[in-house]
């Protein structure tokens, strides 16, 4: 996001899941996700430092150090478009924010997948390596949930508490889609095969990142995806 908006030679540091775009390797590391090293970020001299609604703990560290954080939100399609702009507020990039958001809406228009019929879309986001174990899918209000309906298609998913429920033999079986968009980060197929569908789904193996860490390429990952359930 940071670099969509031309902040890039801005940028200092990253977390070691930071690998888009290119320069962004070449950073410096100050830890995992959760696990950020707040020494390695004070030794950076940052004027900001972006966070995630899960960084609420670093985010009082980082205060008692006199450095300034902006929590940006990326859980639904609204979030993010409303990060992008708070991220250019902050940074003195107002117009490339507006830009950045119109150019998002127009890739995010609702279309429809070819006949009558919706497709029920499951999309998993976590399980072993090569196995179903530890499974878990995106629910109702999901940014991959938004992204299904826009391509036309509904969550096989029944509406619950949960965003992303983990998934049983007995829940895959009741939800019944017609296509299953497996994000699975090392490139390994679930053996699906191993699950007694009434009637046996498409399925897809995606290892691309961009799925799973919404922000300015939701566009392009919804393309994708329309391409995935509507083939």
């Amino acid at each position: 996001m940071a670099f969509a908006l031309g902040l890039g030679d801005r940028v200092v540091g990253v977390t070691s899941f930071d690998d888009r775009p290119e320069a962004v390797r070449r950073l410096p590391k100050v830890g995992g996700f959760l696990d950020v090293d707040l020494e390695r970020v004070a030794a950076l001299s940052p004027d900001l430092v972006l966070l995630s609604e899960l960084h609420a703990e670093a985010a009082g560290k980082l205060a008692q150090l006199g450095i300034p954080s902006l929590e940006l939100r990326t859980r639904s399609v609204a979030e993010v478009k409303a990060s992008i702009r708070a991220l250019g507020r902050r940074a003195g990039r107002d117009a490339e924010a507006d830009r950045l958001v119109r150019a998002l809406e127009a890739e995010l228009t609702p279309q429809a997948c070819p006949g009558t019929a919706r497709p029920r879309v499951l999309v998993t986001l976590g399980h072993d390596s090569g196995a179903l174990a530890h499974l878990v899918a995106a629910g109702h209000g999901t940014y991959l949930d938004e992204l299904v309906q826009l391509c036309g298609g509904d969550n096989a998913l029944s509406a619950g508490p949960a965003a992303y429920p983990a998934m049983g033999m007995e829940e895959l079986v009741h939800a019944a889609p017609d296509v299953i968009v497996d994000l699975a980060p090392d490139g390994r197929p679930a053996p699906w095969g191993q699950v007694p569908f009434r009637r046996t789904p498409r399925v897809v193996t995606v290892s691309d990142p961009g799925f799973s860490t919404p922000g300015v390429d939701l566009g392009a990952v919804k393309r994708d995806l329309c391409e995935m359930i509507c083939k």
